[in-house]
């Protein structure tokens, strides 16, 4: 498998240089992820896909061995660049939810930088663990809770109902007397 390998504010950048990315290059990927990992303690990597136009089930699995790797030494693998049709691959299988996606390097410099830039002006007398900042701004964005669709009849009904409770209070009519009112479904009547 022709690759390069740069070093760029702590993180190691492993850049595939194929076209296809398949079964012939799974098990020199593997053993390159490997040294990086456990012989040359580069915990963060960034994986670049820049030049890389097709995958195959191999690559996937590749993929998923170098997460695994990256995680297993308290690190994190890091995808960059991929092709529309590698990004719907991943989507097909759900992988794209479980592996590190971002558009390119520089994405991934302009995120980590302002976080550095924060840490250290904290912490003066200690270095920046880059890591720790990965992690930081990657849990800001996995803790993103997705609210169901409100549409514009429900919001309606709980204001109506807001201001018949309010109402009733003004009147002093204890809430127990009123009877509930039943409602009806689809939209109501124009008068």
């Amino acid at each position: 498998m022709k690759h390069s390998i740069s070093t760029r504010k702590e993180l190691t950048i492993l850049k595939i240089e194929e076209e296809v990315f398949d079964f012939r290059h799974s098990e020199s990927f593997r053993q390159e992820i490997d040294n990086m990992v456990n012989k040359e303690c580069s915990k963060n990597l960034i994986i670049d896909f820049s030049q890389v136009k097709a995958i195959d089930s191999c690559g996937i699995s590749s993929m998923l061995l170098a997460h695994q790797l990256a995680n297993q030494s308290t690190g994190l693998a890091i995808f960059v660049s991929l092709c529309k049709q590698i990004k719907d691959l991943l989507k097909l299988t759900n992988l794209n939810k479980q592996l590190y996606i971002f558009s390119s390097i520089n994405e991934v410099m302009t995120l980590i930088e302002p976080a550095m830039k924060n840490k250290r002006g904290a912490r003066v007398k200690s270095p920046t663990q880059t890591d720790e900042i990965i992690d930081e701004l990657l849990c800001d964005d996995l803790d993103l809770i997705v609210e169901p669709d409100l549409h514009d009849e429900n919001l309606d009904e709980h204001l109506v109902e807001s201001d018949e409770i309010s109402n009733d209070a003004e009147m002093a009519e204890p809430l127990a007397t009123k009877e509930p009112s039943l409602k009806k479904r689809g939209r109501p009547k124009k008068t």
